[in-house]
Formats: structure tokens, sequence, C-alpha cells
């Protein structure tokens, strides 16, 4: 069959690519499908030299051929996912889904056939060796990383665990860097156990552990940067897709089987879907979050539903799942430890989903969806509650969940900004439909004003922990209990700084709600100026890295003359700055600085959920 003729009307990205173009217009049905860009000029291009700029631009435009390939492929599996979630019968067992194991979640022909289901009770490496083939390369390996020549794998292997290391040792404690559990607490050996068993949750990780040496690299010599850079990305983009479809293997095995008396598989799929979120706001690509974020609220919410001892909510259905995933804690310690890999991995994950939870409602203009678990999960018992509880039990006598260990921040400052993301959805409503109360808005607010300020005062009176840390009965107790490389009193003044910063932008986001967007206010020139003060505080420029959301809050109230101290403040950070969410957050600041005037004419139409979704797209500011 004679070759079709290339016409030379067509655009200038399929001429680069050497493509045939169909020639429609604005955008040909080639650029289209790939959603990338479509050029159309008289004029050639600059970079269509037949030299340097144009293999150049070949290389890059390659690179973004796939990664709009992979966004489309994440696209299907978190369209699938909700569906799948929405479709969900938790009442089936596995004799129930006996009969119906071909039962179709979604249909994905981009992706390849999921592997065999591994018996996901036991943390078996049948899987791991059957799959020796798909496992990831580190970024820019070198050729004395290379497999044998005998075929065996081993080089594979020896990158993937180089990669798993990395990761551990550095990527994971900069994206929590409170998060540093001591031996009693089982240390952070409930992670390598999770990477065994959950092939979707270690490529998750080995793309952020990918991402991360990328960003590094892109700061070393010259010479290695672009190369070095363009194969993390690949590798970044590649180790996505992996766990996008080992991801969507575990979720048609739930949705078969059902979430009932399932704990441990369905528990495992919410903590890889939790860290696909955190993959997200890592590299800054916010377009899928709020997917990953709801899959992951409803998982929660169905696992407490048809999983848990109590036949309704209950103070102490937490503790009733946890004893379901392994031994109950022994009380050696101040904290009922230690606790199994799926104890910790629960734990680790709903703590950061309430988190985030609370966090994306003030840019979604929602109630946290996990509104209703806080006071069951975060706050303090009263007597009347603790009264039929025996034994005195760690679990039962104080929170469930101590934010403190997990992302530096008391339970009442992450309560408090949920609580206020409420009452701005409940005064959206209410105007909406003409019924708002202004006196009951201005009781609701005070009462939620009263309760940071006393615990803002407590903060600063104990050094940030509000509560006495107990004292070691020993050398070797206080071995047990500490919390590796970190010195407990500098510890306890981050956390005061720290919490201080959030309690603070708390405060300027409530006043908002109440008030409107009123940057001249007292009470919020106030809060501006006490945290701008704390800001200073801060003992490193990375210590930034964890106020995001309290830091936006301010800098958008900064009058023009206190512009310049929050962009040192982001530009002390240097690299770090592409890591994370601090090129967003300043990103929104200078949004909101450059259209200062056209805001204060329009104040009533503006807030800070406008602010968080200005740049297009709501922002999950961490």
């Amino acid at each position: 069959m004679a070759s079709k003729t290339r016409s030379s009307e067509g655009c200038w990205t399929c001429r680069l690519r050497r493509k045939k173009c169909d020639e429609v217009r604005p955008v040909c049905n080639a650029c289209g499908a790939l959603e990338i860009d479509c050029l159309y000029s008289d004029e050639k291009p600059e970079w269509m030299d037949n030299g340097p700029l144009q293999k150049e631009k070949a290389d890059w435009l390659k690179q973004d051929v796939k990664l709009k390939a992979s966004r489309r492929r994440e696209r299907r599996y978190l369209q699938a996912l909700e569906h799948g979630i929405e479709t969900l019968d938790v009442s089936r067992t596995e004799a129930d889904s006996s009969d119906s194991g071909d039962a179709s979640f979604v249909q994905t022909p981009a992706l390849p056939p999921p592997s065999a289901p591994k018996n996901s009770g036991s943390a078996t490496t049948n899987g791991h060796q059957n799959n020796i083939q798909q496992q990831p390369t580190p970024p820019c390996s070198t050729p004395g990383d290379a497999p044998d020549a005998g075929g065996t794998g081993w080089g594979i292997v020896e990158r993937e665990l180089n990669t798993t290391m990395m990761y551990l040792d550095f990527v994971f404690p900069f994206l929590y860097p409170f998060y540093r559990p001591s031996l009693l607490d089982a240390g952070r050996g409930w992670l390598l156990v999770l990477f065994a068993r959950n092939k979707a949750l270690l490529h998750t990780v080995l793309s952020l552990a990918s991402n991360f040496f990328g960003v590094i690299l892109n700061h070393t010599n010259e010479l290695q940067r672009e190369p070095c850079k363009s194969h993390n990305w690949s590798e970044l983009t590649r180790q996505q897709d992996l766990a996008l479809q080992e991801l969507q293997a575990e979720m048609q095995r739930i949705v078969a089987r059902g979430v009932k008396d399932y704990l441990f598989e369905t528990t495992r799929v919410m903590s890889s879907v939790i860290q696909l979120l955190t993959f997200e706001v890592s590299i800054a690509n916010t377009e899928n979050w709020v997917m990953h974020l709801d899959a992951a609220t409803e998982l929660f919410s169905l696992i407490v539903q048809e999983n848990h001892a109590t036949p309704s909510l209950h103070p102490t259905f937490f503790i009733d799942l946890l004893t379901q995933l392994g031994p109950k804690p022994f009380h050696m310690t101040h904290r009922n430890q230690p606790w199994s890999a799926d104890q910790a991995s629960l734990r680790f994950s709903v703590a950061f989903l309430l988190f985030f939870d609370t966090i994306a409602a003030t840019a979604l203009e929602r109630p946290p969806r996990l509104h209703a678990f806080h006071q069951h999960l975060l706050a303090e018992p009263n007597e009347d509650t603790k009264r039929p509880w025996t034994n005195g039990e760690k679990e039962h006598i104080s929170p469930h969940l101590d934010l403190c260990d997990f992302m530096g921040l008391q339970n009442w400052i992450v309560m408090a900004i949920g609580d206020i993301a409420a009452l701005d959805s409940w005064k959206k409503e209410m105007k909406r439909s003409g019924s708002l109360s202004v006196s009951q808005l201005v009781m609701r607010a005070g009462v939620i004003e009263l309760n940071l300020q006393k615990n803002i005062a407590i903060l600063e009176a104990t050094n940030g922990r509000g509560y006495e840390r107990p004292n070691a009965a020993n050398g070797l107790l206080e071995l047990l209990v500490s919390r590796p490389g970190i010195n407990p009193d500098q510890q306890d003044k981050i956390i005061a700084a720290t919490s201080c910063i959030w309690a603070q932008g708390a405060l300027t986001y409530l006043n908002v709600v109440v008030s409107g967007w009123q940057p001249s206010c007292p009470e919020i020139r106030n809060s501006v100026a006490q945290t701008l003060g704390m800001l200073n505080t801060l003992p490193t420029p990375s210590s930034m890295r964890s106020i995001m959301w309290p830091f936006a809050v301010t800098g958008c109230m900064a009058a023009p003359e206190e512009e310049q101290i929050f962009r040192s403040l982001v530009a002390g950070m240097g690299p770090l700055t592409l890591f994370g969410t601090a090129t967003k957050t300043i990103a929104i600041m200078e949004h909101v600085w450059a259209n200062r005037a056209e805001i204060e004419r329009n104040a009533d139409q503006w807030d800070y959920a406008a602010c968080f979704r200005s740049l297009g797209h709501a922002s999950l500011l961490l």
C-alpha cells in the first residue's frame, strides 16, 4: 500500500513528531487526543532549526506525551475508583462474591491486566519474584547497576532495595518531619512490612523517591542536570503508572468481595490512596488530589461502618478496629505500644487523613467529610465518657490519635480549623437561602475563638505539647521511649512555634469568616502581626514546609510593605520549594497582592476559599 503524503500545512507539533496531521483547527485531532499544545503559524518556530533546539524540543515533547498519558490513565483510575466505591456492596462476604468473581470494576484498555492476587493476609514474596521484570530502576542508574548477564534480576532487586532505603532515610522524614516513632512505638519498620505486602504502595513510594532524587540532582553539576532530570521525570511517571495498575487490581478485589470481613486488605488500600494523595501534593500536581481524598474518606467510613465491634459510633470504635488488626498493645509505656505493622499503618493513615480532610475543606467550601470523627478520635474524653472504661488504658483516657506525634500539631488546632470550615459552609448555605442569623454566626464563632485563645495560652505556658513529658524510670526505658534523632527540648520548641503559627492562622481564618475580607480590621492586623513575629522564630528554613496553610492565610492579608518578608521566607527555603506546596503558596499570595484593589472593591465576594482556588483549581496547602 502506498504511504500517505504528509501535508506541509499540518501543525508544527505533528511535524516535529513526524506524524500525519489532519489539519483540524485550532487543535488537530492528534494533539487533542494526546492533550499537548498544537501550534499553527505561518512562520516556522525558532525551535524548528534541524539542530539542537529541535532535538531539545522533541525530547521535551516526548516526556510531555508520556506525562499526559499517565495522567489520562490516572483520571480513568480515579473515575473507576469513585464509581467502584459508590457501587460497593459492603455487606457481601467472600462466599457471596464467589459467584461474581468477574464483577466489573472498570474497563481500562490502556492498562495491562493486573497480576494475580496475592494472599493479602501474609507478606509473601512470590508475587514479587513473578513480577521481577516490572520492578523499578533507580534515578540516574549507572552502567554498573545493571542486572548481571545471567539474567537473575538481582541487579534490579538491589536497585529497588537501594531506592526503598533512600525513601525511608531521606524522603519519608522530609515529608513527615514530626513522625519519628520510638522503639516502643515499633519505629518505622511497619513501612517495610507494608511495602512487602502492597506493591501499589511500593511503586508509589519509589516514584516519590525518584522525584525527590531528581529535585536534588537538578541543583548539582550543570552537566548532570538535564539528563538526570529527564531520566527521573520518566521514572516518576513510570512508577506512578505501576502504582495505579496495582491499586486498580486491589480495588477490583475489594469491589468483588465487599468490605465486610476484609479489614486488612481495605486498610492497606486506604494507605495506598493516602500515599498517592501525598504524591500528588508533593509534586504540586493539583488535578487529582480531591478525588484521592474523597476515595480515602469514603473507604475509611466504610471500614468503620462494617468492621468496628460496637453497634454504632462509640468512643471505643477505633481501639476496636486496632484490636482486629493485631494483638492488643501492652501497657508498658505512656502509650499502649508497640503496634503491629497494620495497626501502625492504620493510625498513621487515619491521622493524616483527618488532617488532609480538614485543610482541604477550607478550599473546597465544605465541612470536613470526617468532621463527625473529630470528637471521637481527637478530643480529650470527659469524665462521664471515661467512667465506663476500666484499667485506665492509654487509649481510653486520652485522644486515640495525638497529632503532635504525626504532624507536630496540637489536636485542638485541627479540630478548630474543621469547626471554622464547617461554620463557613453553614454561613454560605444560610446566605443562599436568605436565612442567615448574624447573632447565631457570632455566637458560634465566639465559642470557637474562646477555645482557641484558651488553648494558645496553655500552649505557650507548657512549651509546646500541652502536657508534661513522662519521666523515664531508668536509662533503658528512656532509650525505648525516646524518638530517634530528636532532642526532646528542641522538638518541643519546634512544635510550640509550629502550633502557635497554625493557631494564629486559624484565628485569622475565623475573623474573615465572621467579618468578611477586611485586611485592615484590627483583629486581623493583630493576628497577622503576631504570626509574622512567630515566623521569625522558626529555627531553620526547612521548618517552613510544615506551615504552608497558615503562611498563606497570613500572607494573603499582608500589607504592601510586608510582602517582601513573605517572599524572602520562601526564597530562604532554596531548592526545598521545588518539592511540596511552597511554590503554589507564594503564587496564591502573589495573585492576591496583584489583585488587591479589585478584591477590595468586591470584598463581599472574596474569602479564603477564593484565595485557595485563585490559580484555577483548589489547592491543598500542607
